[in-house]
């Protein structure tokens, strides 16, 4: 009986939106104001872009869901110095709280498509690797 209940009116796999979609309704919710959209930007601009001209696609994805979760900590720190980032640059803060790390999965899953077929490899490789 309660499984009848559960699944009953509840949303289906094809009513629902795909990971990518949903990662793109988060993604204009919560980062495009900062990251920007699929052009534009260049790999030293902070806050960096997210599309194929930053450098997320550096990151493995357990690095990335932490940066975005937690804060960039000590790497972003490192990282605004390396970039030569002005005292007043804006801070990235913690999505934890706001975001679960299965919406930050769904977010990597939208940001992914605007990366090269390579770039997205790339990625996978350092991924599979650290994670």
């Amino acid at each position: 009986m309660l499984l009848l209940a559960c699944t009953r009116g509840g949303s289906t796999a094809a009513s629902a939106p795909s990971e990518v979609e949903r990662g793109g309704q988060l993604y204009v919710a919560n980062c495009q104001t900062c990251h920007g959209g699929p052009t534009g930007g260049g790999m030293m601009d902070i806050p960096p872009p997210h599309n194929s001209n930053g450098h997320t696609w550096h990151h493995s994805d357990c690095q990335i869901v932490e940066i975005v979760l937690d804060g960039p900590g000590q790497m972003g720190e490192m990282m605004r110095r390396m970039m030569g980032a002005p005292g007043g640059a804006p801070q990235m803060p913690a999505f934890r709280g706001q975001l679960a790390e299965a919406d930050v999965r769904a977010v990597l899953a939208f940001i992914r498509t605007w990366w090269t077929p390579e770039q997205q490899e790339w990625q996978a490789r350092v991924t599979r690797q650290a994670c």
